[in-house]
């Protein structure tokens, strides 16, 4: 493979950085529906600070919790902005897992792998049973364990502010939306930085995969397991594993250059005040 072409790489940054500003708007508005304020400026500079954490420390929530650590130092109740960050996280996940299934359902290239032979029906079919199956158990029984429960119900206040009424649902699925989509775009950059001359629509196809694969919260920002992923399914569709492996490593630094800027917010990490919540700008 071609070494990775720069024009790409350049554009791709310029995405990535909407993406962290769209995603530090997303968290601003999930906060003023949760009676807070904050700096919209102040909002993108802890947003890339706490990009930045979770590319370098494992499990990929670090940096979040540290971000709801820091606003709710400066708040009167810690409650709700803790609760803006899971919620705020959540409609990210929740717009991609729906992107998910309607890749599934929509793209020829998954429609063909999954029920082209027989075989292989009935046993996607058992797992789609067994999961859903298993989170419905999950919830069920978590409402009886009385812990569990006050976790629920910390999480389901919140988005019920957050989500209703109807115009800030419409808001919230609108820039997950936008926010998933930046995602998808730099994907398909990485592809095109590494020669890849295959169709948009058949890239985009080959996103949710390892999209998914970072939100699993066992790697340091899904580094291997998201290469490893991405071997899988380019095999899987009858195109070169190497190929998807060597667009993965891309994608990976492309991200991680993208939150690069948040080295700038470590020297004030110690500064919880930094976060003025009291500025309506």
């Amino acid at each position: 493979f071609q070494s990775p072409q720069p024009q790409w790489i350049g554009l791709a940054l310029v995405v990535g950085t909407i993406q962290v500003v769209a995603s530090a708007w997303r968290w601003r508005f999930t906060a003023q529906c949760l009676g807070l304020d904050l700096s919209y400026r102040k909002a993108v500079r802890e947003y890339y600070l706490a990009s930045f954490i979770n590319q370098v420390l494992p499990g990929g929530v670090v940096g979040d919790l540290y971000r709801a650590k820091r606003h709710s130092d400066t708040t009167e109740t810690r409650a709700p902005a803790w609760q803006a960050v899971m919620v705020e996280r959540f409609s990210g996940q929740l717009v991609l897992m729906l992107l998910t299934l309607c890749v599934v359902l929509a793209s020829p290239l998954w429609r063909e792998l999954l029920w082209s032979f027989p075989e292989t029906k009935w046993p996607i079919v058992l797992i789609v049973l067994l999961v859903t199956t298993a989170v419905l158990v999950g919830l069920v029984l978590g409402r009886q364990h009385a812990g569990l429960r006050r976790v629920f119900d910390f999480v389901g206040v919140a988005m019920g502010q957050t989500f209703w009424p109807m115009d800030r649902l419409v808001i919230q699925l609108i820039g997950s939306t936008l926010i998933v989509s930046t995602y998808v775009g730099v994907f398909v950059l990485a592809t095109r930085a590494n020669g890849v001359e295959l169709p948009v629509l058949t890239i985009a196809a080959l996103a949710p995969p390892l999209l998914l694969s970072m939100v699993v919260p066992i790697t340091v920002a899904g580094w291997g397991l998201r290469e490893w992923v991405a071997a899988l399914s380019w095999g899987a569709v009858g195109l070169d594993p190497a190929q998807g492996v060597a667009v993965s490593v891309t994608y990976g630094a492309l991200i991680f250059l993208t939150a690069l800027p948040g080295v700038v917010m470590w020297r004030d990490q110690r500064k919880p005040n930094s976060i003025n919540s009291s500025s309506p700008h």
